[in-house]
């Protein structure tokens, strides 16, 4: 006992995470600062009530169930993170430079059409007969100050010559580009191994390990706001008793 046991937490998350399919691991991953980190356990009781004689007396209780869990939060909001949340698959997508002839859409007056491909340049709007080339800025524009290029979006603003309901074709330029696609809700499950390494300015030093946990989203994920964004999991913990007989759930270890 003492003032060395006094603890202020800090320290770094790991997961581990299970492909389903396979049963693979695909390594420790640090998931960026998390400014909270805890775990818990839920008990119910069993009791037992002697009927013999006179008032019901309680004689007997015992623990009927046990289910330690565990959650956290995390504020870089990374495509891994954001897998996690949305219980997602990540693909790299690689888009090729080209250009594009002829792409049919339908336009309406103070609304946006998606175009096939994003990074677009060199825009030209024609009617479907190509007899008509349409004025850019005028009667179709890319919003830059929206990312309409980049995103690969046209605007037909209100007053322009092509009518609401008008089938045009547009040609443009892409160029080539990449990123990542969060596929959400690919999966039911997100399981794997967490580990919590403390790095505390006061206190003893620990490691959790649970070695298997299923992760699920907590709370809200603002998008907006006037404060950090955040990522809320919650943890249910399983058990693991053919890999660690001897702490099926989780271990602490400390300094």
């Amino acid at each position: 006992m003492g003032a060395e046991n006094y603890t202020l937490g800090k320290g770094i998350v790991y997961f581990n995470r299970k492909n389903m399919s396979t049963g693979l691991y695909s390594g420790e991953r640090d998931l960026g600062n998390a400014p909270a980190f805890s775990f818990n356990i839920a008990i119910e009781k069993l009791e037992h009530f002697s009927s013999r004689g006179g008032l019901k007396a309680k004689d007997k209780l015992v623990i009927s169930q046990m289910t330690p869990s565990c959650s956290f939060t995390l504020d870089e909001i990374s495509a891994d993170n954001l897998a996690l949340l949305s219980m997602a698959d990540i693909v790299s997508v690689t888009q090729a430079a080209g250009t594009a002839t002829n792409e049919a859409v339908t336009a309406y007056q103070g609304k946006r059409v998606a175009l096939a491909k994003r990074a677009v340049s060199d825009v030209v709007v024609t009617n479907v007969a190509g007899t008509t080339t349409y004025v850019n800025g005028t009667d179709y524009l890319l919003d830059t100050t929206l990312k309409d290029a980049a995103i690969g979006r046209v605007y037909f603003p209100v007053g322009s010559s092509i009518t609401d309901g008008t089938v045009v074709h547009i040609d443009y330029s892409y160029a080539e580009t990449t990123y990542k696609e969060v596929r959400a809700f690919k999966n039911t499950q997100v399981e794997g191994m967490l580990r919590f390494v403390s790095d505390n300015p006061a206190g003893k030093q620990l490691e959790v390990q649970i070695w298997r946990v299923s992760l699920t989203p907590s709370g809200d994920t603002s998008m907006i706001g006037d404060d950090w964004s955040t990522l809320g999991f919650s943890g249910e913990v399983l058990k693991d008793e053919s890999g660690h007989p001897n702490s099926p759930y989780m271990s602490i270890i400390m300094d």
